[in-house]
């Protein structure tokens, strides 16, 4: 097992049905794959690496993002990408939910999304702040936990790969229930490993009245 202190790579499970980039993998199947990987581990850095390995294999993702939002930020805390440059698996980034306007009032009304085009809104917004990433389609995915938003999974594909559909976003969200149920406790650890220091106070009252073992 692992801990916050201790991140590991989780690697992608090959005995799965197949599938193609245009039509997603049998809800069960994924549900397993995610459900297998998160379980192998502990610690919310470790749990949301397993949990973002899976959703870049299973939807072809040139990069998957698992963010948590802390009062008026985003915080980054994994990121796993194709692309060999030097941003860090664990960025521990911090930044505006301000910055990306038209994204967050997308994702925060809590169904999700899916962008493409060259002239979508939010595919333009994210391609403003990142110019270096070949993007073709993003895929937003809320995460719920004590029934109110609390951070996304935000999955990019690359230019070449074809572009996210519904069907994608419907097991996407899915998928992101499984990490919304343990997250939590998932934050309930990780602060007391700080002594309790670090997050908003909306980050900790994620903690609060817990209806599940602390992990």
């Amino acid at each position: 097992m692992t801990s916050d202190r201790e991140p590991v790579l989780a690697g992608a499970h090959k005995d799965v049905l197949p599938h193609d980039d245009e039509t997603p993998m049998p809800t069960e199947a994924a549900l397993q794959r995610v459900r297998l990987a998160m379980s192998a581990v502990s610690g919310l850095l470790p749990v949301a690496e397993a949990a973002a390995e899976e959703f870049s294999s299973i939807f072809s993702a040139w990069e998957t993002t698992i963010t948590l939002i802390d009062d008026a930020d985003y915080w980054d805390i994994v990121h796993v990408s194709h692309d060999d440059d030097d941003y860090p698996r664990f960025p521990d980034l911090r930044y505006a939910l301000s910055d990306y306007p038209i994204g967050t009032e997308r994702m925060m009304a809590g169904k999700g999304y899916v962008s493409g085009g060259a002239v979508d809104e939010v595919k333009v917004e994210y391609e403003r702040q990142w110019p270096e990433v070949p993007v073709g389609s993003i895929m937003s995915i809320p995460i719920i936990a004590k029934g109110e938003i609390h951070g996304e999974i935000f999955v990019v594909r690359h230019r070449d790969t074809p572009p996210f559909s519904r069907d994608h976003l419907d097991l996407g969200s899915e998928l992101a229930t499984l990490f919304g149920a343990r997250l939590p406790a998932l934050v309930t650890t990780y602060l007391e490993s700080r002594g309790g220091k670090g997050g908003s106070d909306a980050l900790r009252g994620l903690t609060s009245e817990l209806d599940e073992p602390v992990d």
